[in-house]
């Protein structure tokens, strides 16, 4: 399996190679497109005017996020995986969460 490391080098050798844009405002636009395009998934989960939820769309477009994140993250130079082990592990763990006082129920 590789690491978030190994995937952030892969995506920024990739899109380079194919000729994709690393100007970092067009990189965060279709970002912010794919983003919607995940909310249009989970929107077929309740709606009965779209056609039926599928999960394998779901991937795909959990997929392009995550390339574009990732190559944001290489454009300036940022170890995704350092940065979010320290942000979410070390950074958020000193914090006290409520919603782990919760015992049960659905906590967002």
């Amino acid at each position: 399996m590789a690491s978030l490391q190994e995937l952030q080098n892969l995506v920024g050798k990739v899109r380079q190679e194919r000729g994709f844009t690393m100007d970092p405002v067009r990189i965060f636009v279709h970002l912010t497109e794919e983003v919607g395009e995940i909310a249009a998934q989970l929107k077929r989960t309740w709606s009965l005017n779209y056609e039926l939820f599928s999960k394998e769309d779901l991937e795909e477009e959990m997929a392009d996020v995550l390339v574009c994140v990732l190559a944001l993250a290489d454009r300036f130079e940022i170890d995704l995986e350092t940065a979010l082990l320290e942000k979410f592990l070390h950074k958020d763990g000193r914090r006290h969460w409520k919603s782990a006082e919760v015992v049960s129920g659905d906590v967002t």
